[in-house]
């Protein structure tokens, strides 16, 4: 198939794609602060920088580099009214970082080949299947606490992914090369810091990574192996960092005590098995999960005579992701004694798509290697694989446009509530009576206790005592 037709083929999935992350750049569109949002800003306020992230590390949680973000992106330069912002944004740039990856990916494996239709159709099918795939939207990409911590980071490790495929070829020097190292061991640490699930996700897909890299180049340590075992080291620090916070103890007073080993595994599996079945049993996960892997595979067909695969290569790919996704839960399962939260899972669909997508594109490679009419296996994948991103793409659509007016109604709602506040604080009354803020997170809200902690951070945040109705 031809650069033209390859780009032709492509361009409906890519439309389809763009148009479903467009829907849910649309929702992030009316985001506003709620719940936790007001105790990360009014902390930041109180105490700056550095001030804060120690305020929280020994009282609450050991994400560093969360709290860093509230203090930069909720305090100093978008603050509550340009929350909005956040959520489009962060979809756009790991869209783009995605795509520049992917390209440059591409490239590297025949320089003259690769087009910009096929990493873009790559990319937007494989940004829309992890956010399809995310057990709880709501909380992981439009709430901003759950967004910076269970999200974010996924963006992160995008923009870390271009710039590891774009700086390796062009390091010359050992002074290059040891540079490149501590800037990835410092990245690797930062990525950290967002959340106890990245914490441990994070080496432990390092780690992978960089035994694949070892073995499949004939256990050589190259630049890229000293790199990726750098950003190894820097993550495995950051674990213990975020494991070592005294918060999590004082945290885990409120929580039940730990399940005993037997008991912590069957939570776990429980957990994943379940996970799983939500990704099988909706139409809309699993035609945006088997879309993305058809997308890559007729990617892959296009590399026919440059891809040497060993027996162990796809097995590896697919193992690998289940493996790592399951990593996410046992962590949770031990701090809350039950299944974890369904937004933490954001991050365990991000190794599940990303190495079965690599898989796929082998799969496509070695098949199109072996069959009699590729052309009519790159038509015959591609067709399929634009009726599944077709058929995800229309129901995201229908879900962004069934909650389109609870995010306006809350936006509206929210402003409102907030000018309200506003003018009481101006009046210099000594207290305000907000109505109930319900929101689509379906997070605690103020209420008629001065003492409950909902209550206490709106009325810290705002300087004036803030009651809602009881509930």
């Amino acid at each position: 198939m031809s650069e033209k037709n390859r780009f032709w083929s492509s361009f409906p999935i890519i439309a389809f794609a763009t148009i479903a992350l467009a829907g849910f750049a649309y929702l992030g569109g009316y985001t506003r602060f709620m719940a936790d949002d007001y105790c990360s800003a009014y902390y930041a306020i109180r105490f700056g920088l550095l001030r804060s992230i120690w305020y929280w590390y020994i009282t609450w949680s050991g994400r560093y580099t969360a709290f860093a973000f509230d203090w930069l992106i909720l305090t100093k330069t978008l603050g509550p009214y340009g929350a909005h912002w956040i959520p489009p944004m962060a979809i756009t740039t790991w869209l783009i970082a995605t795509i520049a990856a992917v390209y440059i990916s591409l490239r590297a494996i025949v320089p003259r080949f690769a087009t910009v239709s096929a990493a873009i159709a790559i990319s937007a099918s494989f940004v829309l299947a992890v956010i399809v795939l995310s057990p709880d939207l709501a909380q992981s990409y439009f709430w901003l606490n759950g967004m910076r911590s269970y999200s974010l980071p996924l963006v992160v490790m995008s923009i870390y992914a271009f710039l590891f495929v774009w700086l390796v070829p062009h390091l010359k020097s050992d002074g290059a090369i040891w540079l490149t190292c501590i800037i990835a061991f410092g990245l690797a640490f930062a990525n950290g810091g967002f959340s106890e699930t990245m914490a441990a996700l994070q080496p432990m897909l390092l780690i992978f990574i960089t035994g694949l890299k070892w073995l499949s180049n004939d256990r050589k340590t190259d630049a890229a192996f000293k790199i990726l075992a750098a950003a190894t080291l820097g993550a495995l620090l950051s674990m213990i960092m975020v494991a070592l916070a005294p918060g999590n103890a004082l945290r885990k007073v409120q929580l039940p005590p730990s399940p005993g080993l037997i008991e912590w595994m069957e939570i776990s599996i429980g957990a994943y098995l379940s996970y799983l079945q939500n990704i099988l049993l909706s139409p809309q996960k699993i035609t945006a999960l088997l879309g993305a892997m058809l997308v890559s595979a007729w990617a892959g067909t296009g590399y026919k005579n440059q891809i040497t695969l060993r027996w162990w290569t796809v097995s590896a790919q697919i193992i690998g992701g289940l493996v790592l996704s399951f990593i996410c839960i046992p962590p949770a399962v031990y701090g809350y004694a039950a299944p974890p939260p369904p937004r933490t899972l954001s991050i365990a669909v991000f190794p599940l798509v990303a190495f079965w997508m690599v898989a796929s594109f082998l799969i496509g490679s070695w098949l199109a290697r072996s069959s009699r009419s590729s052309v009519r296996l790159e038509v015959g994948l591609i067709v399929l694989a634009t009726l599944l991103i077709g058929v995800s793409s229309a129901l995201t659509m229908i879900y962004v446009n069934q909650n389109r007016s609870t995010y306006i109604a809350y936006a509206q709602k929210w402003d409102a509530m907030d000018a309200q506040i506003l003018q009481a604080r101006a009046n210099h009354q000594a207290f305000v009576n907000i109505p109930a803020m319900f929101n689509w997170a379906a997070l605690e809200r103020p209420s008629d206790n001065p003492k409950f902690w909902a209550t206490a951070c709106y009325s810290e945040y705002y300087g004036i005592q803030v009651y809602g109705p009881p509930y």
